[in-house]
């Protein structure tokens, strides 16, 4: 047999094993990957489901035995079960389904509930004759004791009609590129039997890396045309590399961006819980668990966000500028923040007047939180005034303390890209990203920001908003 028909068949198996990996490796990530999400979301709606619980018990209106009871608890799976997509049930200490919000049958496995009362978070996959349900179960604990748990029932039959399709989708493609992939081997298997010393030669400098070596053949045969190729594989190579290197820094500066703006809810939460265990009043409690939630539901909404940019391969801030009322977002934002600057011993005044601007206030509120958050990191200051006035076309936010302020070089280096600081200040406590960040977005909305600072005399930074709105092209081009 000749070596040509020798490589062409070797190519043909080999490429079959490689569809086939490729095949089983898909198949088993996506699977896996939907499974683990809907784990997860699971998880998330439970973490909801228990603060609502909590606040019905809370708030009196039922006690814990009788939320897990058969007159409440069908009442209450029903309502919980009312804007989602799966089935919930509760069960009581005994393992006994007491509510079910939906028609399945209530023993298709018992495993899950038995692991949930002994206190763990327990997921299974069950399959019937015509269903194949997720199914999760977690404890309720109230006052270090499990009173019941929440179960939820996921059907799966739509993750199954979603894999067959890629499962279709991925055959017809495979079997095509198969095609192709053998014509192609069969062609120029050929060439690739002809003399390839000067080749030979000139990939060995390519396996260390260096894609800038010409070949040179001075014969005029095939040879010269397959290094006449090669070189331009190696100037495709090089440039693809490089465009690589770019790529992975600009998704770095952009996860970099949205890890450091996770600590600000994290820390209004841990803020905010420090603050119920020495409060006594109901209300100032439910005040806290207000903000504890909205400050959770917008670090899940980050993530959520970062999510989809990932999905999408997306690394832009989306911004969506509207008519909003900024005294009531600088208020709001101060009150998230109060139990860190009440921790860290600065006063605060506020002096705002009606002022509405066109701006995203999710942003506008990352802004503020930024700043501020620098103020108290970083300045050393005991006092904190911020002032919003209207200007004819502009809404101005002062942000002034009487910290120890900066000199003229650390003011100019403020808004400069982390790799063009010369010193850059990182640590536990600062990564160097959020003024930077700030600018960005305040110029996103077709604001800006300005600091202004002298050494010993305190900072101020000014925030300006637009009163009338911007043409599109206008925020385009930002």
């Amino acid at each position: 047999m000749k070596l040509r028909n020798k490589l062409f068949i070797q190519h043909s198996i080999t490429i079959v094993m490689l569809l086939a990996v490729m095949y089983v490796v898909v198949n088993y990530t996506l699977s896996k990957s939907m499974i683990e999400r809907d784990t997860q979301t699971l998880g998330q709606y439970y973490s909801l489901h228990r603060i609502e619980a909590l606040k019905i018990v809370n708030d009196k209106k039922i006690s814990i035995e009788q939320l897990f009871s058969g007159t409440y608890a069908p009442l209450i799976a029903s309502h919980l079960a009312a804007n989602s997509n799966f089935q919930v049930q509760l069960f009581d200490p005994e393992g006994m389904i007491i509510g079910d919000s939906g028609n399945k049958e209530d023993l298709i496995k018992r495993s899950d509930i038995d692991a949930a009362l002994a206190g763990q978070t327990a997921s299974v996959i069950t399959e019937g004759e015509n269903s194949k349900l997720l199914i999760y179960a977690s404890p309720f604990v109230y006052e270090g004791k499990i009173v019941g748990g929440f179960r939820y029932l996921l059907d799966l039959n739509k993750h199954e009609e979603t894999l067959s399709a890629m499962r279709s989708w991925f055959i017809g493609v495979a079997l095509g590129c198969l095609l192709i992939a053998l014509l192609a081997s069969y062609s120029f298997s050929f060439f690739i039997m002809r003399p390839l010393h000067a080749l030979q030669q000139a990939l060995k400098l390519v396996t260390i890396g260096d894609f800038s070596r010409k070949i040179v053949v001075h014969s005029q045969d095939e040879v010269r045309e397959l290094a006449d190729d090669f070189n331009q594989m190696s100037a495709a190579l090089q440039e693809h590399i490089e465009l690589l290197h770019y790529e992975q820094s600009k998704q770095k500066k952009f996860y970099d961006n949205v890890t450091h703006e996770l600590k600000t809810p994290l820390t209004s939460i841990i803020g905010f819980s420090d603050l119920i265990d020495k409060m006594e009043r109901i209300d100032d409690i439910r005040t806290c668990n207000v903000y504890i939630r909205k400050e959770s539901t917008r670090l899940l909404q980050m993530v959520e966000d970062l999510l989809q940019s990932s999905l999408k391969g997306d690394e832009a801030w989306l911004v969506q500028v509207e008519r909003t009322d900024l005294a009531a977002i600088l208020t709001d934002s101060l009150r998230i923040l109060e139990p860190t600057l009440h921790k860290s011993s600065i006063m605060t005044t506020l002096q705002v007047e009606p002022c509405e601007v066109y701006a995203d206030p999710k942003r506008t509120q990352q802004v503020l939180f930024n700043v501020i958050e620098n103020a108290i990191k970083h300045s050393g200051c005991t006092e904190l005034a911020i002032r919003l006035e209207q200007q004819e076309y502009h809404c101005l936010v002062r942000i002034t303390d009487n910290g120890k302020g900066m000199n003229e070089q650390e003011t100019a280096a403020l808004f400069l890209p982390s790799e063009q600081k010369l010193n850059r200040p990182i640590s536990t406590h600062s990564h160097g990203l959020g003024l930077l960040l700030c600018k960005q977005l305040m110029e996103l909305q077709g604001g800006d920001i300005t600091v202004y600072s002298r050494e010993g005399s305190g900072t101020e930074v000014v925030l300006m908003f637009q009163v009338e709105s911007l043409p599109p092209q206008v925020l385009l081009q930002n």
